[in-house]
């Protein structure tokens, strides 16, 4: 499993990975909507539980401006 943390403006953070299970997933985090998790949560997309398409997984991790290297690996289906 992998988990990457992509810091944005003020409290909000973009996580992405992949793991065996959930396939290629991420969450948007916004921490000042409140104290707890299920208030923060803005978004949680996952292969496995919301059919996340590679482009549509490539296309926010563009978005959030990842590494570029785990980007490819998405279109080669890779693990990263």
């Amino acid at each position: 499993m992998s988990r990457f943390t992509v810091k944005l403006e003020a409290q909000k953070e973009f996580v992405y990975g992949f793991d065996h299970a959930l396939g290629y997933f991420y969450e948007l985090w916004d921490y000042s909507l409140g104290k707890e998790d299920d208030e923060c949560l803005l978004e949680d997309k996952s292969y496995l539980f919301n059919k996340l398409s590679k482009i549509e997984m490539a296309g926010v991790m563009t978005k959030y401006r990842v590494n570029e290297e785990h980007i490819e690996k998405v279109f080669l289906d890779l693990p990263f």
